[in-house]
């Protein structure tokens, strides 16, 4: 008989937290594990999910504390099947909190939470339905993280944040897959032009603090020569757009979409920015020094300073200072900054795929 694993990730599309699981779920089946994934919703990989043998439960619900008796329904069915031992795995606090609701008085279960977000998230709000909100959600998993079998974080910063605010002990940091291997030889840089290309990967929504980027580099586009390509998908997409189009941008702030492939996006790179509000540990971030791309990132709370080594692969600024960002990024211009290939290296094999695999196999056998 097999391990059952069973994931839940309410809304399963492209990004960081859905690519981990998609990659630990490739690994687990090739070490005899069962997989299921449950998502509120339309799964964005469900085809390469079940292409690699996974098993899928797409929940039909308007929100994800309307989902809680339908996914105790389908944990309570599972739980009844013929598995050696079924283990849930749960990310990012919300659905961590339904999943301890959902499970209540169950036996016969081990329930993982995981963090790939930080609860430092639910401080920021912009108003006072937000912040009642984000207030109940807090106050909700200091009380119920203790009803887990293990808490799992993908930062240090979130591990001792968590320690610290909830009084949590069996808890446990590990990093993302965010990539497959240290490349160690890397010559893709653009030498036929004086032109820095500038990049940003990831989501296009407020929290990634894009509009930070836009405002900062529209500063210095008349005295610095450089182009800004945006890759990413998100529902401030069209407002990215008209400011691009309102400053006549369009030649040097380029949008680039949803681009699967990151070594074209790392090509000839330059400079990697990340400004986020909060963070977990961002794969993009990771990928751009892998990739031997100068970045510049937010002081937010996550994993942001863990990733540059606080300031040794890489230039911190002020959450949200768009002044400060521009500072940074003449900074970077002016000295025509470069990554220290023997601090890389040694700093980049803890965030490799066989890495994150290897240390959650050890947890999955090791809970009995």
């Amino acid at each position: 008989m097999k391990k059952r694993i069973i994931f839940f990730l309410p809304f399963f599309v492209h990004g960081g937290a859905s690519e981990s699981i998609f990659k630990l779920s490739k690994f687990l089946i090739n070490k005899n594990f069962s997989i299921l994934l449950i998502s509120i919703g339309k799964n964005s990989y469900k085809h390469q999910l079940k292409k690699i043998g996974c098993d899928l439960h797409e929940i039909n619900s308007s929100s994800s504390f309307f989902s809680i008796f339908k996914l105790r329904d389908i944990i309570r069915n599972e739980i009844n099947k013929n598995h050696s031992q079924t283990l849930l795995i749960s990310n990012i606090h919300y659905a961590n909190i339904i999943t301890l609701i959902s499970c209540f008085k169950l036996k016969n279960i081990k329930i993982i939470l995981t963090e790939r977000s930080s609860l430092s998230e639910l401080k920021i709000f912009k108003n006072l339905t937000l912040f009642l909100k984000n207030k109940i959600i807090f106050n909700l998993a200091k009380y119920l993280y203790r009803y887990s079998d293990l808490v799992i974080t993908n930062s240090l910063y979130e591990k001792n944040f968590i320690k610290e605010n909830f009084g949590i002990k069996n808890i446990k940091c590990v990093f993302p897959p965010s990539i497959p291997n240290v490349k160690k030889i890397i010559n893709n840089k653009n030498k036929l032009n004086n032109k820095k290309k500038i990049i940003y990967v990831g989501r296009l929504s407020e929290e990634k603090g894009v509009f930070t980027i836009l405002k900062a580099l529209t500063f210095i586009k008349d005295k610095y020569n450089f182009i800004f390509e945006i890759y990413g998908e998100g529902d401030q997409k069209n407002e990215i757009k008209r400011f691009i189009q309102l400053n006549k941008l369009n030649k040097i702030f380029l949008l680039k979409g949803y681009q699967k492939n990151k070594n074209l996006i790392f090509k000839n790179a330059n400079l990697f920015i990340n400004a986020s509000n909060f963070e977990g540990l961002p794969n993009a971030l990771v990928q751009s020094i892998n990739n031997n791309v100068y970045p510049i990132c937010s002081n937010s709370p996550g994993g942001n300073m863990e990733v540059i080594k606080y300031g040794k692969l890489g230039l911190s600024f002020k959450t949200g200072d768009v002044n400060d960002l521009k500072k940074k990024v003449v900074f970077y211009l002016k000295k025509n900054l470069k990554l220290r290939k023997d601090i890389r290296l040694d700093h980049l094999n803890k965030y490799t795929e066989k890495n994150s695999n290897m240390n959650y196999l050890k947890i999955l056998n090791y809970i009995k």
